[in-house]
């Protein structure tokens, strides 16, 4: 999704969150709006890491 939106000229972002027990997931954003989950999936993960 991030290549396609980058092609278009739209730059969203890759985002990487962790939560405990440990669980890692990625997700990609455009500003506050997420793109390829659902918020509440999201909202429970910590941001370590956006590319």
């Amino acid at each position: 999704m991030k290549r396609m939106l980058a092609r278009q000229g739209c730059h969203a972002d890759l985002v990487i969150g962790v939560t405990l027990p440990f669980s890692a997931h990625c997700w990609v954003q455009l500003g506050s709006t997420v793109l390829t989950d659902f918020l509440d999936l999201v909202q429970a993960y910590k941001t370590i890491l956006v590319a």
